[in-house]
C-alpha cells in the first residue's frame, strides 16, 4: 500500500517539474534574445560610424620671407646735452634766458659780476708795466756795459804795442787786460739781467691773459645751439668756479634738432644691422606719422649678460615735433641668414614637455616636434628651429592627443 502511494505522488510531481523547467527557459529567452539583438545593432552602428578616432583640423607650415621687420623700443635723447657751470667766482648780475629758450652757440646766458677778478686784472696789468720798465732799464744797463767794454778794449789794444817800446809798464797792460775782462763780464751780466727781466715780463703778461680770460668767464655763454632745459640760478645768487664741492650748474642745455635713440638689438638680428642703414621711428603721440632714421653707430659686440648689441640711431627733428625723453619704437628691415618657418600661433603648444608642435604623418598618426621661436608676430609665429616648411600640423592641438595616436583629418 505504501509503495503504491509513493509511486502515485512521484508521478504527480514530474509534470510540475517539467513545466517549471519550460517556464524558466521561456523567461530566459525573453530576457536574452532582445539583448543579443541590441548588441548586434550597436556593433552595426560602431562599424558604420566614421568617427573611430579623434578628428583634427590641419594646416601646413610655410617658409617666411628672408626679409623681415624687427621692431624694438627705445628712448629719444638729445644729440648733445650739457650742464653749464660758472668758471669764475662772483654773483649773478644778469640772467638773460629761462627754461624753453632757444639759444645759439656763443649766446650770452647770464653775466656774473666778479670784482675780485677785475681788481686782480688791474694789478696784473700794472705789474706788466713795471716789468716792461725793468726790461728797458736792463737794456740801458747793457748799453752802458757795452760802452765800458769798448773803452776797455781800446785801452788794452793801445797798451799792447807800447809794451815792447817800454812806453808803458807791464802793470799798466795787466790792469788794462783786467779792466777788459771785467767789462766783458759786465756785458754778460747785463744780457742775463735782460733775459730775466723779459722772462718776468712774459710771466706777468701770461697772468694778465689768464685774468682776462677769467674776466671773459663773467659772460656765461651757450656751448652749442639748443634749448634751455633747466635754470638753477636767479639774479643775485652767489656762484663758485667749477663743478666741485657740490656746486650747482647754472643752466642745462640740450640740442634736440637731431635726436638719437639707443636700441638693444637681439643677437639673432645683430649681424643684420649696419652703419648707415635706414630705420623707421614711430611714437604713440604722433599717430600715423613715421620718421625716417639712420643707424649712426653700433657697439660692434654683443653684451654677454643681455645677449644684445647696443645700436644708436639718429632721427631728424628740425620741425620740433619730437621731444627728448619720449618713448618710441624703431623698426629695422633685417635679412635672415635662413628663412624661418611660419605657423599660426594656435599650432604652438607650451606645456610641461616644453615648446612643440603636433604634426600628422602620412599614416595619420600624430607626432610631437620640439621647436624654437624666432619671432612672435602675434597671430603668427616664426619658428627658427625644428621645422623645414611644408609640414602638416594640427592647427589647434588638444591636450588629449598622445604621441603616435591615430587621428582623422577633418575635410
Amino acid at each position: 500500500m505504501t509503495t503504491i502511494q509513493t509511486n502515485t505522488q512521484t508521478s504527480r510531481k514530474a509534470p510540475r517539474i517539467a513545466g517549471g523547467v519550460v517556464l524558466l527557459i521561456v523567461l530566459l529567452a525573453i530576457g536574452i534574445v532582445p539583448r543579443i539583438f541590441r548588441s548586434e545593432e550597436a556593433r552595426d552602428v560602431v562599424r558604420a560610424s566614421t568617427v573611430l578616432t579623434p578628428e583634427v583640423t590641419v594646416i601646413h607650415s610655410r617658409l617666411g620671407s628672408p626679409q623681415s621687420a624687427v621692431t624694438l623700443p627705445g628712448n629719444l635723447q638729445p644729440l648733445y646735452s650739457a650742464s653749464v657751470f660758472a668758471r669764475t667766482n662772483g654773483y649773478v648780475e644778469k640772467r638773460l634766458v629761462d627754461i624753453g629758450a632757444h639759444v645759439k652757440a656763443g649766446q650770452t646766458l647770464a653775466i656774473i659780476a666778479s670784482p675780485e677778478v677785475d681788481q686782480q686784472l688791474n694789478q696784473a696789468r700794472a705789474d706788466v708795466l713795471q716789468a716792461s720798465a725793468a726790461v728797458e732799464q736792463m737794456k740801458a744797463a747793457l748799453e752802458q756795459a757795452q760802452a765800458n767794454l769798448d773803452i776797455a778794449r781800446i785801452t788794452r789794444d793801445r797798451y799792447a804795442p807800447l809794451i815792447s817800446k817800454r812806453a808803458v809798464t807791464q802793470q799798466s797792460l795787466d790792469e788794462a787786460d783786467e779792466a777788459f775782462n771785467a767789462r766783458t763780464a759786465d756785458v754778460s751780466a747785463a744780457h742775463a739781467n735782460i733775459d730775466a727781466a723779459q722772462a718776468s715780463l712774459k710771466s706777468r703778461k701770461a697772468n694778465v691773459d689768464r685774468l682776462v680770460q677769467m674776466q671773459g668767464f663773467e659772460r656765461v655763454v651757450a656751448p652749442f645751439d639748443g634749448v634751455i632745459t633747466a635754470r638753477n640760478v636767479e639774479r643775485g645768487d652767489l656762484v663758485n668756479n667749477g663743478s666741485d664741492n657740490g656746486a650747482t650748474s647754472l643752466f642745462s642745455i640740450a640740442q634736440s634738432n637731431i635726436l638719437r635713440v639707443q636700441i638693444e638689438v637681439p643677437q639673432s638680428d645683430a649681424l643684420s644691422i649696419k652703419d648707415g642703414q635706414e630705420a623707421t621711428l614711430t611714437v604713440q603721440e604722433r599717430p600715423g606719422r613715421r620718421y625716417v632714421a639712420k643707424v649712426t653707430r653700433t657697439a660692434d659686440s654683443v653684451d654677454l649678460a643681455a645677449r644684445t648689441m647696443l645700436t644708436e640711431v639718429q632721427v631728424d627733428n628740425s620741425d620740433g615735433s619730437l621731444v627728448p625723453g619720449m618713448y618710441g619704437e624703431m623698426t629695422f628691415d633685417v635679412t635672415a641668414s635662413k628663412p624661418s618657418v611660419i605657423i599660426p600661433s594656435t599650432a604652438l603648444v607650451i606645456d610641461k614637455n616644453g615648446m612643440h608642435v603636433v604634426s600628422v604623418s602620412a599614416d595619420s598618426r600624430v607626432h610631437f616636434i620640439p621647436v624654437d621661436i624666432g619671432q612672435d608676430q602675434g597671430s603668427q609665429v616664426a619658428i627658427s628651429q625644428g621645422l623645414h616648411g611644408g609640414e602638416t600640423l594640427v592647427s589647434n592641438p588638444s591636450d588629449l592627443l598622445n604621441e603616435g595616436q591615430k587621428v582623422s583629418i577633418a575635410q
